[in-house]
């Protein structure tokens, strides 16, 4: 891509949007037993209740696409994962209040 080039981006919004364990599986191109085994071990965290009745924000969304990604591509165990997701939320978190 040149610099005289635009790239147009199409999204939504997910602030306002909760998510169901089948569509927040699907955009993160997980299975729902991926999900459903990351909530049941803490690394995803929701209310406990059914399945049936979980809903995921945008921040979730994040977490597990950087879970599923870490997974993936350094073989990570996922509390490891979970670990190096938690320390780069400390970072950002650190980084916003020094601006």
């Amino acid at each position: 891509m040149t610099r005289n080039e635009i790239e147009i981006i199409s999204g939504v919004l997910l602030d306002e949007v909760a998510l169901t364990l089948e569509e927040f599986a699907h955009a993160c191109s997980v299975s729902s037993e991926w999900v459903s085994l990351h909530v049941e071990a803490g690394i995803l965290s929701l209310p406990e209740i059914e399945p049936a009745r979980w809903r995921f924000s945008s921040r979730d969304l994040w977490r597990a696409r950087q879970l599923c990604a870490l997974e993936r591509d350094f073989d990570a165990l996922p509390d490891l994962a979970a670990l190096v997701i938690d320390l780069r939320e400390e970072i950002i978190s650190l980084r916003n209040r020094a601006s």
